[in-house]
């Protein structure tokens, strides 16, 4: 809008001093292009509606006893012109019209003045309304962009669970049907062996019976044991967990061995029943950090600090026995709410 109105500008005031030049006949008119330049200058400098004004009425009034001035009036007359005072600024031309210079000209010359402030004024607006459309596009298309990744994120988070839920329903299955029928067929073959222990075919068979058993014992076990995702159970637990405010800070990139999981889900399920039983926090947080040489959990309430009640003591003894055991490490701190401090080393035997 600055270049357009500039040269707006630029054009009305030479259109003034076009009919300026012919009539100058002195060094003292000069004063007359000097007081159009100043008003001009001072328009253009302030920004509010109302100095503008002033200055446009001061320079009508001018015009009264400085007739020549109203060959500058137009490009005044730009500088003043608002959409909102359209009225009132029309009304500077009289002066111009009655005891200027040129009125006609200088008449026709503000209404095109007028109406190229209009354009201009039209065209910044459209020019600003286009950029906040512009604006408001790239919000959008960033912020459906964010929306879309994370609806994949959820979708893959709940496809994850569901291949997770299946593996251990098929565990169940193998265990409750397949296991099952194995274990009869043993029993069968054990009988029939009691009266004919020698029977070599028989005997054949209960080995290979064994053998399946085993085998099917290694797959259920292991089926369980990918069911079971230590971010996925403890995500579960804070998601029951309705006492009051609760923050999960979960960064694991390897899978933690068998024992090492169990055991993190059970100081974590534990520490939640203590803050439901012994505590007024109104805040937990849980933080589960794998490092390379051990993991970190932490479970810490903004609780007032109290002695541990008999409940609380067995329960903090389970877990650091647990812990123990695992060749970890166990700490408490009551100071400032309560804060249970767990690390647990890698490259535990799995069980």
């Amino acid at each position: 809008m600055r270049l357009l109105d500039s040269l707006d500008k630029i054009i009305l005031f030479v259109a003034g001093l076009f009919l300026f030049v012919p009539g100058f006949d002195n060094a003292a008119e000069i004063a007359t292009i000097l007081v159009a330049t100043t008003a001009l200058g001072l328009i253009t400098y302030f920004d509010h509606a109302g100095p503008r004004a002033v200055i446009g009425i001061v320079y009508s009034i001018l015009i009264l006893s400085v007739p020549t001035l109203s060959l500058f009036q137009p490009v005044v007359l730009y500088g003043v012109h608002e959409k909102r005072l359209s009225p009132w600024t029309i009304l500077l031309l009289l002066p111009a019209a009655f005891f200027g210079t040129e009125p006609v000209f200088i008449v026709i010359l503000g209404l095109i003045a007028l109406w190229l402030k209009e354009r201009t004024e039209l065209y910044a607006k459209q020019k600003t309304d286009y950029q906040a459309l512009h604006d408001s596009k790239r919000e959008l298309e960033q912020t459906a962009k964010r929306q879309n990744q994370i609806l994949l994120e959820k979708q893959d988070g709940e496809l994850h669970l569901a291949t997770l839920d299946e593996r251990n329903r098929i565990a169940r299955e193998i265990h409750d049907h397949v296991g099952h029928q194995l274990s009869s067929a043993l029993l069968q073959v054990g009988a029939l062996l009691v009266t004919d222990p020698g029977n070599q075919s028989l005997l054949t068979l209960k080995k290979t019976l064994n053998l399946a058993m085993d085998n099917i014992r290694k797959s259920v076990h292991n089926l369980f044991e990918d069911s079971i995702q230590l971010k996925d159970q403890i995500q579960k637990l804070v998601d029951a967990f309705t006492l009051c405010d609760i923050h999960l800070n979960a960064s694991l990139e390897d899978v933690p061995e068998t024992p090492v999981k169990y055991a993190l889900i059970a100081v974590v399920k534990e520490a939640l029943s203590n803050v439901i039983k012994h505590s007024n926090a109104t805040r937990v947080e849980i933080a589960l950090i794998e490092h390379p040489g051990f993991y970190q959990l932490i479970v810490s309430d903004n609780g007032n600090p109290n002695p541990a009640s008999g409940d609380e003591g067995i329960g903090l003894k389970n877990i650091q026995h647990r812990i123990e055991s695992l060749e970890g490490h166990f700490r408490v701190r009551r100071d400032r709410g309560f804060e249970l401090f767990i690390t647990v080393p890698k490259n535990q035997k799995k069980e």
